[in-house]
């Protein structure tokens, strides 16, 4: 064990602290051999507070693992890499505030099981990078029922800072557990700066995230569509009436690869699908299904669309009840990278085929999700592509610059991406941030360099 190593164990007292290249190998893309890094796994916050604390006072640098594979230099940076799966207790599920308190550890999965026998739902995400429901709600990751419900989904949420202390938004700063069972306390709004930050202010690890009771009657329907336009405006229409609960326009090779666990059952669907297809989810009172199922109808079908319930209808209900993750879409050529931001409904579809534009040669998906009653729309390409296609990082970015370009609004650029959204941002609003960064982290240790360059 190094110094750093051994003294966490020793500070902190912290059981789960390991150096061996094996195992940090699974944070890394391409893991090194002989990597200059510590990780650690705490159990609860309060490990997390002692760690942070200690490293702060010694200057060593923290790193927060928040989603698939870390970048390269932090493998040599000297730190700590801190693991937060390891915090996660369900703390308690509201019934009647339909509010469930929960760890950084919790997937979507495991609550999943948890409210299933009780009746009542959480909602899931349509392009999940994480199973933690915390990240995934702190990430901003698109839900699949944001038509129909509010852009975010929990009310507050507790972190540890850089240099150890407790923060809790709202009023769960009045007493350790709150005093926040009410859905509109979203706290001081300088909490949104959490928000897709990439944990530089500081590491959350526990929300209180909202939960849905079940109706009496699910239904679910498809209608085709030959053109894109069409099938984002259905979407749109029926969101906007407030009439579905999850809502969605998606071409034939988005669904194929979403719905099939491989590249032949893939292709196989395609064929029997249609160029477009929106998907209603329906759930309420069974006289009242009735009624939007009647009237969502006759609104497609003004539209051009033809009913296709069935097959479809029937896996996509099923699609439903579970996140969908990105990597799981891999399937298909290998790998799967995403263009993905927000739009008017109107420029949908031709943005779509901007995108496509740049990505010639690679078989694409596309899905627009409507969000807050078809206020605006998430779109979504994935490009599906071999694992070593050295050609692709480059291509990606043309498209994203494409999008933004002509007027698309990303929400929580990485990577190229962020430095070029933060490079066209008013200065005033990256000032902003770099100031509650000094105020938060005035040492600058916490996740260095990870949102832009120089926080």
């Amino acid at each position: 064990m190094s110094r750093v190593a051994d003294r966490v164990r020793e500070e902190v007292g912290l059981g789960m602290v390991s150096e061996d290249p094996r195992e940090l190998a699974a944070y890394f893309r391409d893991p090194p051999s002989r990597p200059d890094l510590t990780l650690a796994k705490p159990g609860d916050s309060f490990q997390l507070s002692d760690l942070a604390s200690w490293a702060y006072e010694e200057g060593i640098p923290m790193y927060t693992h928040r989603r698939g594979y870390l970048s390269p230099e932090i493998a040599f940076s000297g730190g700590i890499l801190i693991d937060l799966s390891g915090i996660d207790r369900i703390v308690r599920l509201d019934e009647d505030n339909l509010l469930a308190f929960v760890e950084y550890g919790v997937t979507f999965e495991r609550l999943k099981e948890e409210l299933d026998p009780r009746g009542l739902r959480i909602l899931m995400p349509a392009a999940a990078t994480s199973s933690s429901i915390v990240r995934t709600y702190l990430d901003r990751d698109v839900i699949l029922a944001n038509g129909a419900t509010r852009p975010y989904q929990f009310t507050t949420f507790h972190a540890i800072l850089a240099d150890g202390r407790l923060w809790m938004s709202g009023t769960d700063q009045y007493t350790p557990d709150g005093h926040s069972e009410f859905r509109e306390d979203l706290g001081p709004m300088y909490s949104n700066f959490f928000h897709a930050s990439e944990d530089i202010f500081g590491m959350p690890y526990a929300m209180k995230a909202w939960i849905y009771r079940r109706w009496e009657e699910r239904r679910v329907t498809a209608y085709a569509f030959q053109e894109a336009a069409q099938a984002v405006e259905a979407a749109r229409l029926a969101s906007r009436h407030d009439q579905v609960f999850e809502c969605l326009a998606a071409d034939r090779r988005y669904l194929s690869v979403l719905l099939a666990r491989t590249p032949a059952e893939a292709d196989a669907l395609a064929g029997e699908l249609p160029p477009w297809s929106a998907i209603f989810g329906f759930e309420n009172h069974p006289r009242l299904v009735e009624i939007w199922d009647r009237q969502t109808r006759e609104m497609a079908e003004g539209l051009g669309g033809k009913r296709q319930d069935g097959e479809l209808a029937s896996l996509m209900r099923e699609k439903f009840e579970w996140p969908w993750y990105v990597k799981d879409r891999a399937h298909y050529r290998g790998a799967v990278e995403t263009v993905e931001y927000f739009t008017f409904a109107g420029k949908a579809a031709p943005l779509f085929e901007a995108v496509a534009a740049e990505l010639k040669g690679y078989e694409l998906g596309r899905v627009a999700i409507p969000s807050y009653y078809g206020a605006a729309f998430y779109c979504e390409t994935d490009i599906y592509h071999a694992p070593d296609d050295a050609a692709l990082p480059g291509t990606w970015f043309k498209a994203y610059r494409e999008a933004l370009d002509r007027g698309a609004h990303v929400g929580r650029p990485r990577g190229e991406v962020a430095r070029l959204v933060y490079s066209r941002l008013d200065p005033e609003n990256v000032r902003m941030i770099r100031e509650l960064k000094r105020v938060l982290d005035p040492k600058g240790l916490l996740n260095r360099g990870q949102l832009m360059e120089g926080v």
